[in-house]
């Protein structure tokens, strides 16, 4: 689990082996740090949010943009929130994670995939991934990742958590994420254009900001079930049993 601890206006990440500091993530400091990769800001609107004039991608909700839902007892969403499951199932989760956290990386690879395939393929549970993009990294992974094709957008997800060991520990991870974009259809013009999409931008870091605030998120993985935080990388039994309770199974 990666704990983050405010210390002087800065967030301290708790790893499992060591402590990582990282400057408090805001739309300001993002777009400093997306000047100094060589990325040109530019006015241009990257297809990466839903239009409420359009019908809506598979995996997002359908209200006007900006506008949330909420049933009883589960938390709010967004109509450009990705998902996967049916949007009539019983139970939603949320899932906070940082596509450069090593937690979140094991949770995807070794929990995740049971989950998916005994409750979210089976109708029970929508899953809902949301980004808490600890660091500039893991923020330029998350463009790339709302960069493509929607219907990719999980497959994107997956492939980053995989390949984590190798675009975020480089010292230009920029450079490793267009390798991993151009590999899946992204070239580096529309990489750049999503980098510059302040739009995108804004979304990913407010709601950052409203995970901290409204939902007291300050770890990656989280997860939101039935309004409630857990956060922490949890074991697949732990997790089933959330699941169950929520769902009023023994």
């Amino acid at each position: 689990m990666r704990k983050i601890l405010m210390v002087g206006g800065a967030l301290l990440i708790c790893g499992a082996v060591a402590f990582v500091v990282f400057r408090q993530v805001n739309p300001s400091k993002i777009e400093t740090q997306a000047a100094a990769t060589g990325t040109a800001p530019a006015p241009t609107t990257a297809a990466t949010t839903a239009d409420p004039t359009t019908t809506p991608a598979a995996g997002t909700t359908a209200p006007a943009a900006g506008q949330q839902t909420a049933d009883a007892g589960e938390p709010a969403l967004y109509p450009d929130d990705m998902y996967l499951g049916k949007a009539e199932a019983k139970l939603t989760i949320i899932e906070y994670a940082s596509l450069s956290c090593p937690h979140c990386a094991k949770f995807n690879a070794e929990v995740f995939p049971k989950i998916k395939a005994d409750y979210i393929d089976k109708g029970l549970v929508r899953w809902v991934y949301r980004d808490y993009p600890l660091n500039n990294p893991a923020y330029l992974a998350a463009v790339l990742a709302h960069c493509g094709s929607p219907l990719r957008y999980f497959g994107l997800i997956d492939k980053l958590f995989h390949s984590q060991g190798y675009w975020a520990m480089q010292p230009q991870p920029l450079v490793a994420l267009k390798q991993i974009g151009v590999s899946e259809g992204i070239d580096e013009k529309s990489y750049d254009a999503c980098l510059a999409d302040q739009k995108l931008k804004d979304k990913i870091i407010s709601r950052l900001q409203e995970a901290s605030t409204k939902y007291k998120v300050d770890a990656t993985p989280s997860f939101l079930i039935r309004g409630e935080l857990h956060p922490g990388e949890i074991s697949y039994d732990n997790f089933k049993q959330l699941i169950d309770d929520a769902l009023g199974r023994s």
